[in-house]
């Protein structure tokens, strides 16, 4: 039996458990080793007795952080083996593996790989390949006993699970994978095109022990799209309805129709997610690569309206090649598209995705230089123009009146109605 120390290095407390890392962790457990979860965000004090491996996970935002506790460990004990993973790991492993000082990158899935590393049957040395989980359901489900979920269930974020669920929520997912080829998304990067599913029976029996152990009142689920099969996703409908539980998702607007939305509706969905990314069908179809235009987009949010699904908007800016036209077409979209709460991004390039191709990731920084060091994606002149159109569309958004109109629905959810102006304060304060 093994010890294990798994680290979430990011230092921005979040409302939900790290998902990818508390995988890793339940297969441990469930194979009689010892693990613990250390949440940055939450506890800044590493604690190394009796430790035998470390794994840390790393997305391209956080990479730096992963770096620095890695450091800050081999100074301690340079003797514990440690395992980095994640996205940005799993994408550039020569250079994590050169550049961060960890013993070993993990490239995938890393469930059942670390499985193998802490049973000692491969060592911890050099980049490992982790094969794809083929079935998700060999997974075990998430039962947290392996930190203090409360902690995230107290935490006061504003985070779109807390004004939009009721408490206590949790977050899941019921799929790997994309088959889509959008040009800024990296998620097919690490787990592919083919998209595999969780049966829904796996999924019942996480959300019954969660009902029981934590109470949960709501699902978050994940997913890149939820509703990509028809057919599961009404078995899922069905199980969900009997649980009477309220639940949100992201999807595409191409990915469901009026009688989905409808079963939807019926079994507790209260928001659903969409990627807009653009008002400009050039963008969405020469550069982002969507599939979708504009006016599909539209279409499908104001079918969603009607049915009575809450509205979670998405938008993008400065994506490379866009034009101040395709911004003022963003901006009119941003208006004219019904939404309860909209999110609004500033395109950052992600290792993995078309529209980073061309960049020395050896140069990158998240924190100083959030795009490129040498390489500008756009103009100074531009960039201001960018920021010109950002945030315009956030103000033309959160201060319209029809937004307003559209928050009383959340006069008899107090509790809600909290964390939803507290996020629009602090998206005030942003702006200021």
């Amino acid at each position: 039996m093994s010890k294990i120390l798994l680290i979430n290095p990011d230092p921005i407390p979040r409302v939900l458990p790290p998902l990818g890392i508390s995988y890793i962790a339940e297969v441990l457990q469930k194979n009689s080793h010892k693990v613990e979860i250390l949440d940055i965000g939450f506890e800044k004090k590493i604690n190394l007795e009796n430790v035998d491996f470390i794994g840390i996970t790393a997305t391209t935002l956080i990479y730096l952080d992963a770096k620095s506790i890695i450091k800050k460990i081999k100074k301690i004990n340079p003797e514990i083996p440690i395992i980095i993973g994640g996205t940005h790991a799993s994408i550039l492993p020569d250079f994590v593996l050169k550049d961060s000082d960890a013993d070993a990158v993990v490239v995938g899935e890393g469930e059942f790989i670390f499985l193998e590393i802490a049973n000692k049957n491969i060592k911890a040395e050099g980049i490992i390949y982790a094969p794809i989980v083929n079935n998700l359901d060999d997974i075990p489900f998430l039962t947290y006993s392996y930190l203090d979920i409360k902690k995230y269930f107290n935490y006061e974020g504003t985070d779109r699970i807390r004004w939009s669920l009721p408490q206590p929520s949790i977050a899941m997912v019921g799929t790997r994978g994309c088959p889509y080829s959008c040009t800024f998304c990296a998620s097919k990067s690490l787990f592919g095109k083919i998209v595999r599913f969780r049966s829904v029976e796996n999924i019942m029996e996480e959300i019954d022990f969660l009902i029981k152990k934590h109470k949960i009142k709501s699902i978050y689920f994940y997913d890149d799209t939820l509703t990509l099969r028809k057919k599961w996703m009404d078995e899922l409908c069905n199980e969900l309805k009997k649980r009477d539980l309220k639940w949100i998702c992201g999807t595409r607007v191409d990915a469901v129709d009026k009688k989905m939305l409808i079963k939807m509706k019926n079994s507790g969905c209260k928001y659903i997610s969409y990627g807009v990314e653009s008002g400009s069908n050039r963008m969405l179809k020469d550069v982002i690569k969507k599939g979708v235009t504009i006016e599909k987009a539209e279409e499908i949010i104001k079918l969603t309206d009607k049915i009575g699904i809450g509205i979670i908007a998405n938008y993008m800016f400065g994506i490379p090649g866009e034009t101040e036209e395709d911004l003022k077409l963003t901006l009119k979209a941003v208006k004219r598209i019904p939404a309860d709460a909209a999110e609004f991004s500033i395109f950052i390039p992600l290792p993995g995705t078309e529209l980073a191709t061309n960049l020395d990731w050896t140069q990158y920084s998240s924190k100083e230089n959030p795009y490129h060091v040498k390489s500008k994606i756009h103009t100074e002149e531009f960039s201001e123009k960018i920021a010109y159109y950002h945030s315009k569309s956030i103000k033309s958004f959160y201060f319209s009146p029809k937004f307003l109109m559209r928050q009383t629905k959340m006069i008899f959810r107090p509790k809600q109605l909290f964390f939803a102006f507290k996020s629009l304060f602090r998206l005030i304060k942003n702006l200021i």
